[in-house]
């Protein structure tokens, strides 16, 4: 298990380096323009509670090894946590002004939009890798997760700070308070976690499959931040985001 820890510690500090990340730090760019892609994210952020609620918690989970009880507990209690954070972003939403009176038809056309594709994606990935009855798994897709968001919202928060500095409005979801618990771990949570480390033993088995979900994780979140960076690149914050039926384009290439 401490193998797979320390690469995701890897690949959350190759995250950390991406040029969108620099971009939202650009303080000569006004924060609202810095901020023009975050309607883009919203297939993530309204899945992610679903993924809580339904695939990572099992409270039925029972194993012969108590160490897979106790990771089952605790991806439960952290499950409570996360399930209502799009209430944050709904609210942020609205107080960005971000919430556009258009037709339903193409409110559905802009979610399932190349723009939103890598969205999209990543929720779809996080699913499929947390559908298994395996806590250990579990635990290393939201370690993984964590460790995303806990580098996301490092930025988020400032960039929030300086957007309620103009609009003199506190935000939620963009937000300090919203980093305080992302913590970057999830298992950090644990009192005795260098005890529940040492009972944890992956099989070879096992060992792969975490490998290669910590490397999906980190892929789609990549895919996700690339494809914002590029929307924010030739997006306006002074333009509606959602198009009509009559007036559609795209700002990614298919």
């Amino acid at each position: 298990m401490k193998e797979v820890l320390e690469l995701i510690e890897q690949k959350k500090q190759e995250f950390a380096k991406l040029p969108f990340f620099e971009f939202l730090g650009d303080e000569s760019i006004d924060p609202r323009q810095r901020l023009v892609w975050v309607p883009y994210i919203a297939p993530f952020v309204m899945t992610f509670g679903e993924l809580n609620q339904y695939f990572l918690r099992n409270e039925t989970f029972v194993s012969e090894k108590v160490a897979d009880n106790q990771l089952q507990e605790l991806i439960n209690q952290h499950t409570y946590e996360d399930q209502y954070h799009w209430i944050w972003f709904l609210e942020d939403l609205e107080k960005m002004e971000l919430n556009p009176l258009v037709n339903f038809t193409d409110v559905l056309r802009f979610i399932w939009s190349k723009e939103t594709q890598a969205a999209r994606s990543i929720a779809y990935e996080l699913i499929v890798s947390a559908f298994n009855e395996d806590p250990i798994l579990k635990a290393i897709v939201l370690e993984s997760v964590e460790a995303t968001g806990n580098v996301a919202f490092s930025v988020f928060g400032k960039l929030g700070k300086e957007l309620e500095e103009i609009t003199q409005q506190s935000y939620r979801y963009f937000s300090y308070s919203h980093l305080k618990v992302e913590t970057g771990h999830l298992i950090a949570e644990v009192s005795n976690l260098d005890e529940l480390l040492e009972t944890i033993y992956l099989t070879p088995n096992q060992k792969e499959q975490a490998y290669k979900l910590v490397e999906n994780v980190f892929d789609g979140f990549i895919k996700l931040m690339n494809q914002m960076m590029l929307i924010a690149s030739k997006e306006a914050c002074d333009k509606s985001f959602i198009y009509t039926s009559s007036n559609q384009r795209s700002l990614v290439s298919v």
